[in-house]
């Protein structure tokens, strides 16, 4: 049975949001979780990326966040 990991109400709102879309630039979850705490979000991101939850990617020099098949099962869960 999978371990139920703790996340914050800012990293729940970024996985959901990328799991809606699967891939989305950091500008566009930055605006969708409507964060005011640039440090807050960056570690967040950070949290999650240490998770292996999600991952960036870069594309054209825009950061986008994908969210992984870790991700996905975490959701589920």
């Amino acid at each position: 049975m999978p371990r139920r990991l703790k996340l914050s109400p800012l990293q729940r709102d970024i996985v959901v949001t990328l799991q809606e879309a699967g891939a989305e630039t950091i500008s566009t979850v930055i605006a969708t979780v409507r964060h005011s705490d640039p440090g807050e979000f960056s570690r967040s991101v950070d949290g999650l990326v240490s998770l292996g939850l999600i991952r960036r990617e870069e594309f054209a020099g825009t950061v986008e966040l994908v969210l992984t098949e870790r991700g996905k099962v975490a959701l589920r869960a």
